[in-house]
């Protein structure tokens, strides 16, 4: 059942254009990896050590490439660590889809 959303999501990334998903997973991200690794690498994981880096290179993606990327947060704290990475992206009026 937890597949479903999954591939779900995995869909609506390829029909914005997105090729890389940028993350630093936790448990809860794991049917998602599950669809990914189905999907054989498409989009392709782009693992990071923390969010914060997670989200610069999403950010430095998108601003070198000018494609949507996507980035996949573990809940709470991990979205914490991200936020200021989205918000100089969002200042820096970084292209999305």
């Amino acid at each position: 059942m937890g597949q479903r959303p999954a591939r779900a999501v995995l869909d609506i990334l390829r029909g914005e254009g997105v090729d890389r998903v940028f993350g630093n997973p936790g448990t809860t991200e794991l049917p998602f990896l599950a669809a990914l690794a189905d999907a054989h690498g498409e989009p392709e994981y782009v693992l990071g050590v923390h969010e914060g880096s997670v989200v610069a290179m999403a950010d430095g993606y998108a601003r070198g490439t000018g494609r949507p990327a996507f980035v996949s947060l573990h809940i709470a704290a991990g979205l914490a660590n991200g936020l200021i990475g989205l918000l100089n992206a969002r200042r820096s009026r970084t292209p999305s889809s």
